[in-house]
């Protein structure tokens, strides 16, 4: 516990988040729910203009505790974003909602999701892995092919503007490749570069879940990862590539590494120790199909 530095300054800042017409289509189990990397987007804006001198590239200890919902005819959503300082000059910060019962004068807040920034990012962001290439060699093992008409029709299941995992999604009992593209049209609504384009990393989620329906029988969306680093911001209207290594598997959690490269196999993004887990207590269950199928080019 003597490790843990302590924090010695919290403050409370409001932030209007804006709903955007595409932000219906991400949606769990019929309900409209902000996405995971929105959210980083949101805290990362958030304390870069409290604190400008703070690195946001480099993330460790994320959590996404609680899915946001987006009610109907909601045009904003009015939350908060409390910053803690660290007596090592860490920055610890949760994006949280309150919520006032009906015929109440009760206000429950809940905190949605909670990203810590390293002041010291030694090992993070001086060099990337050397080679990555190697990483988007041939899957090792028998592999199947999955369209993303059947990734999006059946697997996980997001309107169009969160339908970016492009050409078949290459999976084996070893992992996955996917090829991954960023749509441009939603530029300027609520889609800011502070970490690049969001939309990279939540189909790299999209590919992952696609993995536990396969091996693992379960429907497994993030709840947060253990280390992030930006190397380069990825853009809209850019294609990338995404790897995923399963590193664990647990009857209730999945644990992946994936990293995020362009065309000519410079490396964009890493994410570590990514968990998934099912949230909906069993309610939500993987296609027969995707558990049995065996040939290439479903």
């Amino acid at each position: 516990m003597e490790n843990i530095p302590r924090i010695i300054d919290t403050v409370r800042l409001p932030v209007a988040i804006p709903v955007y017409a595409y932000l219906l289509d991400h949606h769990v189990e019929r309900q409209v729910v902000l996405p995971a990397v929105l959210s980083m987007q949101v805290i990362g804006e958030t304390v870069k203009q409290f604190r400008p001198d703070t690195g946001i590239s480099v993330m460790t200890r994320t959590r996404f505790d609680k899915f946001l919902h987006i009610h109907p005819g909601t045009d904003q959503i009015t939350s908060f974003v409390d910053i803690d300082t660290y007596e090592n000059g860490d920055i610890g910060a949760r994006l949280l909602t309150k919520n006032r019962f009906k015929e109440s004068s009760i206000t429950r807040i809940k905190e949605h999701a909670s990203v810590y920034y390293p002041q010291d990012q030694t090992g993070f962001a001086d060099q990337p892995p050397d080679p990555v290439s190697g990483l988007f060699s041939a899957l090792e093992g028998t592999s199947i092919e999955i369209s993303p008409d059947r990734i999006y029709g059946e697997l996980v299941t997001f309107g169009p503007a969160f339908q970016n995992i492009q050409r078949n999604l290459c999976i084996s009992e070893q992992g996955v490749i996917a090829r991954i593209g960023t749509p441009v049209a939603y530029a300027g609504q609520g889609v800011s570069e502070t970490l690049g384009s969001p939309f990279p990393l939540d189909a790299a989620y999209h590919g992952a879940c696609v993995w536990g329906q396969r091996y693992a029988r379960v429907v497994a969306f993030p709840v947060g990862f253990e280390k992030r680093t930006i190397w380069h911001h990825t853009r809209p209207g850019e294609t990338y590539f995404c790897r995923i290594l399963p590193v664990e598997t647990h009857p209730e959690l999945l644990v992946f590494d994936l990293w995020i490269v362009d065309e000519n196999g410079v490396l964009f993004e890493s994410s570590l120790g990514v968990c998934m887990k099912d949230v909906s207590a069993g309610r939500m269950k993987p296609p027969q199909w995707i558990t049995e199928v065996r040939k290439s080019g479903s």
